[in-house]
């Protein structure tokens, strides 16, 4: 045999390869379209159908990106939202991906053009969003009608009553169903174990205040239709505010006159919480603190004799990272019970596919069991 004839019979084989791969690859294609399309409603009220399966995803919003690294989804993600840098930077990648913008600034046009694969928008994108008083639905279903294929779902996991279910939700566009299931176990487990934990305690009376509270001047509070509320009441604590809003502005003198048996101020960081001490975080924690301490009358406050002023990281209370924020209240109004707070935390990270540091802190200053 000459070797034209060993070439062309090496070609042939090698075409034929490709052939079967392409097969191959196309049958799986079929398989994974099989289940499509795919109808949920959002929290929106918005009935949506999910043509194709999903290959490119924009969240807005840090709750739904976390949801996505918990269905081990996050290599879809291809750009987010301001939100999501600020409050979930230490997920693999994020700081990485393209913005497209905050609260009412989204860039849109960037949107549409991240959609595209050539000229066409093919029906494979998700853009998640929030739900809330601001209800960016409205805005940005709108303003990417000039891009038809790209679908818009809203999702309001900031509150607890809603994490497991818009937890199903994605599960569904994404077919993740079995993925849903175990962290939607392992979450129910750990709330009835805090619940267990803190039954039967007295119920301390607790103030919490925003990131934005700056002295006593401009103060505000957790209502009683908050998620804050919700973790508080899964903690066996009092809110001490009990105007059904989701928030309230509250003056000073009136925290004096509830004698607050805990204090909870709100913090934000990028990071996953705060380096431990000594370190530059726990001097700007101290700083929060001692403000708080030095305020007028603070003196007479349960919370304050009692060393019960604390400072939380803000992240632990939206999505499902809730489970992990209600673990560490429950352990600051009762820190007698025999509950783990940091052990929470650590199997939440590994079900986010991280190692929680050891040399973090979320919570200042630390939790002393009784």
């Amino acid at each position: 045999m000459n070797r034209r004839s060993i070439q062309t019979i090496g070609i042939k084989e090698l075409l034929i390869a490709i052939f079967i791969i392409a097969s191959i690859s196309s049958m799986a294609m079929a398989a994974d379209s099989a289940s499509y399309p795919r109808t949920i409603v959002d929290d929106a009220g918005r009935e949506i159908t999910i043509k194709m399966p999903v290959e490119k995803i924009i969240p807005l919003d840090s709750s739904g990106a976390k949801m996505l690294y918990l269905l081990g989804s996050e290599d879809k993600i291809i750009a987010v939202g301001d939100d999501v840098k600020a409050k979930c930077g230490y997920l693999p990648g994020v700081k990485d991906k393209q913005s497209v913008g905050k609260w009412h600034e989204w860039d849109c046009e960037l949107i549409g053009e991240l959609a595209k694969e050539g000229t066409d928008t093919p029906p494979n994108i998700i853009v998640l969003c929030s739900v809330t008083s601001m209800d960016p639905v409205k805005e940005i279903v709108p303003a990417l009608e000039g891009f038809p294929d790209i679908t818009v779902i809203g999702l309001d996991a900031q509150k607890m009553e809603n994490v497991t279910q818009d937890l199903e939700v994605l599960g569904v566009v994404l077919e993740k169903e079995s993925e849903v299931q175990k962290s939607i176990d392992w979450y129910n487990e750990k709330i009835a174990q805090i619940k267990s934990a803190v039954a039967g305690k007295p119920k301390p009376k607790v103030y919490t205040e925003f990131i934005a509270s700056k002295g006593t001047g401009d103060l505000s509070t957790y209502g009683t239709t908050s998620g804050m509320n919700n973790l508080i009441e899964v903690a066996n604590g009092y809110n001490i505010n009990r105007d059904p809003k989701v928030y309230s502005k509250v003056t000073w003198e009136w925290v004096i006159t509830q004698n607050p048996e805990i204090i909870l101020k709100m913090a934000s960081v990028d990071t996953y919480g705060w380096s431990k001490s000594p370190s530059q975080d726990t001097v700007g924690l101290e700083n929060t603190v001692d403000e708080i301490l030095s305020r007028p009358g603070a003196d007479t406050l349960n919370a304050v004799k009692n060393d019960s002023a604390y400072i939380i990281w803000s992240s632990l209370f939206t999505g499902f990272d809730n489970v992990v924020g209600a673990a560490y209240l429950a352990k600051m109004f009762h820190p007698e019970i025999d509950l783990d707070p940091d052990e929470i935390s650590r199997e939440y990270t590994a079900r986010l596919g991280l190692e929680a540091p050891k040399d973090r802190i979320l919570v200042y200053p630390e939790i002393k069991s009784k």
